[in-house]
């Protein structure tokens, strides 16, 4: 079964570094005359552009509601959306926070491109097996669940980062490409297949049913 919360001890460091240690290290950066030296993700499977030129602001790995462009802010306006543990929340889970960190950073290189091609990397980078990222039938995506003990991991590992892109470039923009938008809302619905439901422990289920149809009516108002 699938934990609600997944605040461990590692976890809690990287909670902490989150919250504590990456200001104080930019600040000692500024200090030293270096603040333009970024900082790497701290995920291996995170795909890095290794040949693009160095920029002089920092990614903003950890999204604040303070921060949000306007249009998220005002779509995404209740507190769950911004935690950064709730594990429905788009950048609460680990998969979710992974994939925001890696598309924040990516995309101050990739200005112009479609956010596609990050999940692209990002799926490629993890190998997961795939499924039909367009299929939200349970009795057609059953043969991928059951053909590993970690089919329901992977589909639902690969539905938050969908997600997380989506919102995450909602967060930045104000805005979400038609086409990963579409692929975001599918990744939804998936997820509120009551076979998918009933995975999560019955205390949870309820709120994470009430959470999904919350973010697909955020999806459905972005244009």
């Amino acid at each position: 079964m699938i934990s609600t919360v997944r605040l461990k001890i590692g976890d809690f460091i990287v909670a902490l570094m989150r919250f504590q240690f990456l200001p104080l290290l930019l600040l000692t950066l500024t200090v030293l005359g270096q603040s333009n030296v970024r900082l790497p993700v701290a995920n291996s499977n995170t795909p890095a552009d290794t040949t693009s030129k160095q920029t002089t602001s920092m990614p903003d790995y950890l999204p604040t509601k303070d921060k949000a462009h306007p249009t998220a802010r005002n779509l995404m306006d209740e507190d769950f959306y911004w935690s950064p543990i709730e594990e429905t929340a788009p950048f609460g889970s680990d998969d979710g926070a992974d994939t925001y960190a890696g598309f924040a950073d990516w995309r101050q290189s990739h200005k112009s491109s479609k956010v596609r091609e990050l999940f692209d990397q990002q799926l490629e980078s993890w190998d997961y097996p795939v499924f039909d990222l367009n299929e939200t039938d349970f009795d057609k995506l059953k043969p991928y669940l059951k053909q590993s003990d970690l089919g329901i991991r992977y589909m639902t590992g690969i539905d938050a980062a969908i997600i997380a892109i989506a919102f995450g470039q909602l967060y930045l923009e104000g805005t979400i490409d038609r086409d990963f938008n579409e692929l975001a809302k599918t990744s939804i619905r998936r997820q509120l297949n009551p076979e998918m439901l009933n995975l999560w422990s019955d205390r949870y289920k309820s709120a994470r049913e009430m959470q999904l149809n919350k973010m697909l009516a955020v999806l459905n108002q972005v244009e």
